[in-house]
């Protein structure tokens, strides 16, 4: 899941000033016209409702109107999902209740995208072609037109901290955070990074972060190849409202924390207080690097000495994983308590390795249940999934948690999981492999 292409990706902040934000954004006209079938079909709905409201006065031909309705799917989706077919990506809504529906009128984003819902808007970066599009949804969240789109030609850039309507920042394979207005995706300024970024860096990299009481702590990834990031963990502390560099929080007890990966910014959680921070150890492209848990008290600048869980480490579990042997979190669900979810890819235990883009596919994740505060981590009662689908999680509202899943016994399918009886039921199976699953409200 972690292909790149960072040589042409190391854009510095003078090359992001140089472009004119003139060029940089666009506000509908023509690009509605390079829209897949969503907003066709959503042209084609107008239609239909204004015949149908002009036929009102006929009984007969209003009932075939709402039949008409009915077998068009117009329900309300609840979540963004990006789905995977071959190596090409398509985004769009979905409903776990209509899934013989996903796929249809979604966005192809090529081999790697991020997804982020914001104010009734999905925002979506194509990281082939370096752009992020926001795209309107409809009353039933189905997507619709591109409202505006931001151009970083050459960058990964797919983290966006959102402030308000008209601020946020975004970062990515880049040597500052953007600041932007979300609502015509124009940058309207920057933070200038470069003075932390490491003399053997390409880029500095702000990737994973979260706004908590009015600060923005990101991880600075130092990224010195298309796959190893530092050594160092690195969280910078931003003043949201000076929008400036307060400090930044160095620890040299596991490499760096976040991922360039994690859209959804769940590789910091916010739990019990603190600020939890993960370190994949890049992946294991790294040898050497540590991975494993930080954190930092909310309002302080510094890590807690007093707190690690290094998983590769202290980990183990029977019949899944050794101590020692290398592996790796998925970015996780949002804490419940001090609990979240994820998957732990266990590659090393099942003798398998990355070699090439089928290595995606293999079946290497399982899934788990992690309790932060207590250094716990217990495997859950569904099969191993590809990697590929191993960024589809939510913890539901009442306390289960949906696991999207492409698996060698199940296929491609949701489940969802019990934490009070732990059991686990498979709710839907679907053609596609499943990846993101990101709540629509």
């Amino acid at each position: 899941m972690k292909t790149r292409f960072l040589a042409a990706l190391a854009v510095s902040f003078s090359m992001l000033v140089a472009c004119g934000d003139d060029n940089s954004s666009s506000a509908n006209g023509d690009d509605e016209k390079e829209l897949s079938s969503s907003s066709s079909e959503k042209s084609g709905d107008s239609e239909n409702k204004s015949s149908s409201s002009n036929a009102k006065s006929s009984d007969s031909k209003d009932n075939s109107s709402s039949s008409k309705k009915e077998e068009k799917g117009e329900y309300k989706r609840e979540f963004a999902t990006a789905i995977a077919s071959g190596e090409t990506m398509f985004v769009g809504t979905m409903s776990l209740d209509h899934t013989d529906d996903i796929g249809t009128d979604y966005i192809e984003v090529g081999t790697r995208a991020g997804v982020v819902y914001y104010d009734n808007s999905l925002f979506i970066a194509d990281l082939d072609v370096g752009t992020i599009a926001r795209y309107s949804l409809d009353a039933n969240n189905k997507i619709g037109s591109k409202t505006a789109e931001l151009s970083l030609a050459g960058a990964w850039a797919n983290h966006i901290y959102f402030v308000n309507e008209e601020k946020a920042y975004l970062g990515g394979m880049l040597d500052s955070l953007l600041i932007i207005n979300p609502k015509t995706m124009k940058r309207t300024g920057a933070i200038d990074l470069s003075k932390y970024k490491n003399d053997d860096a390409l880029v500095v990299s702000p990737g994973t972060g979260v706004i908590v009481d009015g600060r923005l702590y990101v991880g600075l990834l130092q990224n010195v190849s298309d796959y190893a990031t530092g050594n160092t963990a690195q969280v910078a502390i931003i003043d949201i409202k000076k929008d400036s560099v307060i400090a930044v929080a160095e620890d040299d007890r596991v490499a760096a924390v976040g991922s360039l990966d994690d859209s959804q910014n769940q590789s910091f959680i916010v739990a019990d207080g603190y600020i939890y921070c993960y370190s994949n150890a890049s992946w294991g492209y790294a040898p050497g690097q540590v991975d494993g848990f930080l954190r930092i008290k909310v309002g302080e600048t510094e890590f807690d000495k007093d707190y690690q869980w290094l998983v590769t480490k202290d980990v183990a579990i029977d019949g899944i994983t050794k101590k020692d042997n290398f592996k790796y979190l998925s970015p996780a669900t949002y804490a419940n308590g001090t609990k979240v979810y994820a998957f732990l890819n266990v590659m090393v235990d099942l003798q398998q390795v990355w070699t090439d883009m089928d290595s995606y596919h293999n079946n290497t994740c399982k899934p788990v249940e992690i309790d932060l505060a207590k250094k716990t981590m217990k495997a859950l009662p569904i099969d191993y999934s590809s990697s590929w689908a191993s960024y589809g999680k939510y913890l539901d509202e009442d306390g289960t948690v949906i696991f999207a899943v492409s698996t060698e016994k199940d296929g491609n399918a949701y489940f969802r999981y019990d934490p009070k009886s732990e059991k686990a039921e498979k709710i839907a199976g679907i053609k596609q492999i499943p990846m993101w699953l990101v709540p629509l409200k």
